[in-house]
């Protein structure tokens, strides 16, 4: 009994180690009678008055004197603002979380006291840096890669925008973690604020959950979702909330629920109760709040949600028609809270791979014209295995890991793509099929794998001569590509393909090298939709291709061919 007693302490110990720190102030508060939660919201020892603050379930207002109750059944175990425009949220040390949020500690029964500190800033115009499918395990030296290859890349990228004194902020759309594993490396979500801190992450960070954020040591039963998340609330705080910054209304959304049914087959970790399987959808509880959230942002003002599984994409990846994610009953629901906006984005991540889908192109869908989802690529490209193998930093889409940066001027959204292993002036790779086909014809290894897994496209059969394949890695419907060949222009092919660096990168040393062929993971032909085709008239010319994003900015690469192909090419 005395080993249990001490055991749950030292848990006890280690979770409250990461929960939020509270501020105490000096303002005068009392609790309205029935109130369970009470406290007062301050800048630089003055109050603030209307400023939003909820426990997940209703929203109150601050007075004049800064004071605000609720009478909270405190489920949620924390009691949460809404950044007002105009103010940030104070961070403590190296620890990048916000502290908007502050842990419930009393019965509920009982009046507590939560007090948040602000501080004023001029942030109308600032950067959001969009981060998702991070995937920290403890596992295949991925702390190191991601504290010594993304975050320097990340703080080069926003330093010139530092410079300008334009204020930083991130959006981790979620998968953190990597719930499999929680147990095997000992590694959890509370440990990944623990990473962030350590690895020197150069903005603060408004996180949302993940599926894989979820403990998995939680069996399937009525409340499975609310509990296997209960790690994540201790490390992070709300699993819903929002924020202003400038002249945005940004909201965190969690669309997956949790199930972790007991399944047959399936990968089995240390500790972990069952398949880890999930839906797609919201709680009835978040789309109430969500409701009341934007019931008073007003329609003028933009939007941002980030969720971290895609709600809306092109149903066959290329162009329209657009098909919602969400199960039927809550479809119309969630686009009725947002069609009466001006403008609508949302930021996702979830597939590891860069998506823009834009409602508007869908014109039998007009409820959903005014919405722009923004799916992220992981930052853990291949959750990062191929730079555990000695390889580039690329996703399952052959798209290099990396994430998105969003220059917001007033209510003026833009946005790009940064990959971590090149500057933000590269957004495209070219592949000469001569010498991709010649590799998959000499490679024995390629041969050994596609002997396993017939399905995939082998380009050793591939048709055409001197053929130059462009692999766009944010490419959206608005964006146009030229190519030319000693000046004359030549006709370019959109086509859904494989990509052959992914096969190289990943599949061969998982698979063969790490003898993991019994699975069914990499049997499907893997095929992405901003692969782009030229025919050229000769295998030695040189082309000149020129991409102009949505924005009318144009990269440029000069390839010379022939280019050889192999695992680290450029």
């Amino acid at each position: 009994m005395k080993r249990v007693f001490i055991l749950t302490l030292a848990i006890i110990t280690a979770l409250t180690t990461t929960a939020q720190s509270h501020f105490t102030s000096t303002l005068a508060a009392k609790a309205a009678k029935g109130a369970t939660i009470y406290g007062t919201v301050e800048c630089e020892g003055k109050p603030l008055e209307g400023v939003a603050v909820s426990d997940g379930y209703q929203i109150v207002k601050t007075d004049k004197q800064g004071l605000y109750n609720l009478t909270s059944a405190k489920r949620n175990g924390y009691v949460f603002i809404t950044i007002p425009s105009g103010y940030e949220a104070m961070t403590e040390g190296t620890d990048v979380v916000p502290q908007f949020w502050a842990e419930l500690t009393a019965d509920p029964q009982t009046a507590e006291r939560h007090d948040f500190n602000l501080r004023a800033v001029n942030n109308d115009k600032h950067i959001i840096v969009a981060v998702t499918d991070i995937h920290i395990a403890n596992r295949l030296n991925d702390q190191t890669v991601f504290s010594e290859s993304f975050i320097p890349s990340l703080k080069a990228e926003i330093e010139q925008y530092r410079k300008q004194g334009i204020p930083v902020y991130s959006i981790n759309m979620g998968d953190s973690s990597f719930d499999l594993y929680w147990y095997d490396y000992n590694y959890d979500i509370a440990d990944f604020r623990k990473t962030l801190a350590t690895a020197g992450y150069p903005t603060q960070m408004f996180a949302t959950m993940g599926n894989h954020d979820n403990d998995g040591a939680v069996p399937y039963g009525p409340d499975v979702d609310f509990l296997a998340s209960a790690k994540y609330r201790k490390a992070f705080g709300p699993t819903y909330y929002s924020i202003n910054i400038g002249k945005i209304h940004y909201v965190m959304l969690d669309n997956i629920i949790y199930r972790n049914q007991v399944k047959e087959g399936g990968k089995k970790g240390k500790n972990i109760v069952g398949s880890r399987n999930y839906d797609i959808a919201f709680t009835r509880e978040q789309l109430d709040w969500l409701a009341a959230d934007l019931k008073d942002v007003d329609k003028s003002t933009p939007v941002v949600l980030a969720a971290h599984s895609p709600i809306f994409r092109y149903a066959n990846y290329m162009d329209a028609p657009v098909a919602i994610r969400l199960p039927e009953e809550q479809q119309q629901e969630f686009v009725s809270l947002l069609k009466d906006f001006k403008t609508v984005h949302i930021l996702s991540g979830h597939t590891h791979r860069n998506r823009c889908c834009y409602g508007k192109r869908d014109t039998t869908k007009p409820e959903i014209a005014n919405i722009t989802e923004h799916t992220v690529v992981a930052v853990s490209g291949a959750r990062w295995h191929t730079s555990a193998f000695g390889g580039p930093q690329i996703g399952v889409t052959g798209d290099p890991a990396g994430c998105k940066i969003f220059p917001i001027d007033g209510t003026d959204i833009k946005w790009y793509f940064k990959a971590t292993e090149f500057d933000s002036s590269t957004q495209f790779r070219c592949f000469d099929m001569n010498q991709v086909r010649k590799y998959y014809q000499e490679n024995g290894e390629i041969k050994v794998f596609l002997n396993h897994y017939p399905k995939r496209t082998n380009y050793a059969n591939f048709k055409g001569e001197n053929v130059v394949m462009i692999n766009v890695w944010d490419w959206a419907t608005d964006w146009k590509i030229s190519v030319t060949e000693n000046g004359r222009e030549l006709e370019v092919v959109r086509k859904k393909r494989e990509n052959p660096q992914y096969m190289v990168t990943y599949d061969i040393p998982k698979r063969l090298w790490m003898f993991d062929l019994n699975t069914k993971s990499s049997a499907k032909k893997s095929q992405h939709p901003h692969m782009f085709f030229v025919e050229t008239s000769s295998p030695n010319s040189t082309i000149e291709v020129t991409v102009t994003d949505s924005f009318g900015n144009t990269y440029h690469q000069t390839m010379e061919r022939p280019k050889p192909f192999h695992a680290n090419m450029k």
